[in-house]
């Protein structure tokens, strides 16, 4: 949900997010929710519309609760400063986030991280988005200290389609693969090594 407070701040609460981890002898398995994400304090800081510069400069700040089941929490408050950008050239943009992940609790374990993401857009037939997407994460410090992790995710993402008056809807999957490091157990990196993604969004 989101709350537009003024033209320039937005609040959004999230639904918790649900996993569901497949392994090829289904030994290891599970689904449930994982740590929930919900609330999200948005300041825009510039923008252009796509009649002039067409950019955003955006910060946020993201509160995630350790709710999630036991494969799947930190067991830790954990907090998401972040700053995020983007440029569209006609039906082309770039997208870039840079987020610090900042634990409460169990730092030595879960370590203070740095994540990025870049996203390259082109926009096909009205509804249609293929977009390729870059992600890195560097651990600081804890037990992946100094350890790098990059995925790769090619997607596509559809919409909005207009449900009612006042509701848009919008969908999307992509495919996310791991590339960097070489797999070592422990700790365990990447965290996982390829995964399919799904996002919805309806949109008031």
């Amino acid at each position: 949900m989101d709350l537009i407070v003024s033209n320039s701040n937005e609040v959004q609460i999230a639904a918790p997010p649900y996993d569901i981890r497949n392994t090829p002898t289904g030994k290891g398995s599970f689904d449930g929710f994982g740590d929930w994400a919900f609330l999200r304090v948005k300041q825009q800081l510039a923008a252009s519309p796509a009649s002039g510069g067409n950019y955003f400069v955006t910060v946020w700040l993201q509160v995630q609760a350790p709710t999630g089941i036991a494969p799947l929490t930190n067991h830790a408050w954990t907090y998401l400063p972040t700053l995020a950008v983007g440029k569209g050239w006609g039906d082309f943009d770039i997208q870039a986030t840079v987020a610090a992940v900042l634990p409460n609790s169990d730092v030595a374990v879960l370590g203070h991280q740095i994540q990025t993401n870049v996203a390259f857009q082109y926009h096909l037939l009205k509804i249609f988005w293929p977009e390729f997407e870059v992600n890195w994460t560097y651990w600081a410090d804890g037990q992946r200290g100094g350890l790098n992790q990059v995925f790769l995710t090619p997607g596509l993402v559809i919409g909005r389609f207009k449900l009612s008056e006042d509701i848009m809807f919008t969908t999307g999957l992509g495919y996310q693969i791991a590339v960097s490091p070489n797999y070592r157990p422990s700790p365990l990196t990447p965290t996982y090594s390829n995964a399919w993604v799904f996002t919805s969004r309806f949109n008031f």
